[in-house]
């Protein structure tokens, strides 16, 4: 197969899974992160033996995937359904202690076409402060696997055990940004030992 084509291959594989060259490589051990993107960017010509069925899982493919024909595609009319744990409810407003933060035997579970790779729950929206993304009673898909922070993606953070879904903004002031048509949110600032992130907020869901 030829390297230019394998390359495109690889960048349509990651753009089916929503991931980047560096999120696919860190999901696998022994991967090194810039492995992919540094072959995707010419910097590596080839790969050995002993990385393809590295490669391969980064793109959850076989490796007869990768150096084989193109997979064959699934129908479109039979997309991949996950059934995602409705958990509890998010305050998009001033922080607050969740009720729940595992998953248990009795809630509800929802079903979610081509959300990719990761572990994901869901959670009822309360407040305003992101109403341009997830108006109060959306619900948010969030994937717990994902929590390495990005400017201007939206996370559900927990700060000294209390939560708040808000846009991440890194920098020499790092702090958590409403997205809101309310002008009297504001900007959540913390110390840096006080945050966790719970997870990368995939989607919202609003019904009409």
């Amino acid at each position: 197969m030829e390297k230019n084509e394998l390359r495109q291959r690889i960048k349509t594989r990651l753009a089916e899974l929503d991931l980047s060259p560096i999120e696919a490589a860190k999901a696998v051990p022994g991967l090194e992160r810039n492995f992919i993107r540094d072959f995707l960017e010419g910097k590596k010509q080839s790969f050995s033996a002993g990385k393809q069925p590295l490669v391969a899982a980064a793109l959850q493919w076989t490796v007869a995937d990768l150096v084989g024909p193109p997979p064959r595609r699934t129908s479109p009319g039979a997309p991949k359904l996950a059934m995602v744990p409705l958990l509890d409810r998010v305050t998009a407003g001033r922080l607050r202690s969740p009720a729940s933060q595992i998953p248990i035997d009795d809630v509800p579970l929802l079903a979610f076409a081509d959300l990719g790779r990761g572990e994901f729950f869901a959670l009822t929206v309360d407040g305003d402060s992101m109403d341009r993304y997830s108006p109060e009673g959306s619900i948010i898909v969030i994937n717990r696997a994902e929590r390495s922070l990005v400017n201007g993606r939206c996370y559900v953070f927990s700060i000294k055990g209390e939560t708040t879904y808000k846009m991440w903004q890194g920098g020499t002031n790092p702090h958590l940004s409403p997205f809101s048509t309310n002008p009297l949110n504001k900007p959540v600032f913390f110390k840096p030992r006080d945050l966790e992130v719970i997870g990368r907020v995939k989607r919202t869901i609003l019904d009409l």
